[in-house]
């Protein structure tokens, strides 16, 4: 019974369920939030902040090349992938009523933490209490490489870009495709048609369509780009960095 209880929860967090970025709060998974935010609040963003960084020491511990946290409404799970081995280790937490993601994943901490010194203050080692603690929840069934962070890239625009983009009705996605300066001076030909002095427009705002459009082919001409290296609905620490990146 005990083993098919742990194949069930197995298969069930064989695939990260945190909720999926967008209109939810990556700390909390409350929705709805404001659009444009990542969180609901400034207290919930430096709750999730606070217990991440707590957890360092524990990666440390455990020699953690990658690793990974994400929740569910049941459960916290933090998947560490240590440098010396290629096996991925879970583990897993039940959360409790009332708590946020990031009280239950503090208890998780602290439990493997105080398993991990009880351990080395009965004269075990610290490599030996880590290596225990690794491959006793070693999952096997999980690949490594879904821990292994991708590296996204994303536009890099100025403010006044920004308010370029508005004048013209595009989006960030239309510069994100091969035929930038394509869209950029079709967008351009679609707006001057209403807005040119010649067939009853504002002369202002036309000044102001031209400046944008002229903007937006200069950014085209050589585009700017910030990457980061992180995990689809789940957050990711690199142990090369020491840091904990948020969901793409």
């Amino acid at each position: 019974m005990e083993t098919s209880t742990t194949q069930t929860l197995d298969n069930k967090l064989a695939r990260y369920s945190t909720p999926t970025r967008g209109i939810r709060c990556l700390s909390c998974g409350k929705d709805p939030i404001k659009p444009g935010r990542r969180y609901c609040s400034k207290e919930c963003r430096q709750q999730i902040n606070w217990v991440l960084s707590l957890s360092k020491g524990l990666l440390k511990a455990f020699n953690a090349r990658y690793a990974a946290f994400s929740f569910t409404k049941d459960h916290v799970i933090l998947d560490v992938l240590p440098v010396w081995t290629k096996g991925i280790s879970r583990f897993v937490l039940d959360r409790a009523n009332g708590n946020k993601p990031a009280e239950d994943l503090k208890n998780l901490i602290l439990e493997s933490g105080s398993e991990w010194h009880h351990m080395v203050e009965n004269n075990s080692s610290r490599s030996y209490a880590s290596l225990f603690m690794i491959e006793k929840n070693q999952k096997k069934n999980i690949d490594p490489k879904t821990i292994k962070p991708n590296r996204k890239a994303s536009l890099r625009l100025s403010k006044q870009e920004k308010k370029c983009l508005k004048i013209l009705k595009l989006d960030r996605e239309d510069l994100s495709s091969e035929g930038q300066k394509v869209k950029i001076k079709s967008a351009y030909k679609k707006m001057a048609k209403v807005h040119h002095p010649d067939i009853g427009g504002d002369a202002e705002k036309f000044r102001q369509l031209s400046d944008a459009h002229k903007e937006m082919l200069m950014w085209a001409e050589n585009p700017q780009y910030t990457s980061r290296k992180a995990l689809q609905d789940c957050w990711s620490y690199d142990g090369a960095t020491n840091r904990w990146s948020p969901p793409l």
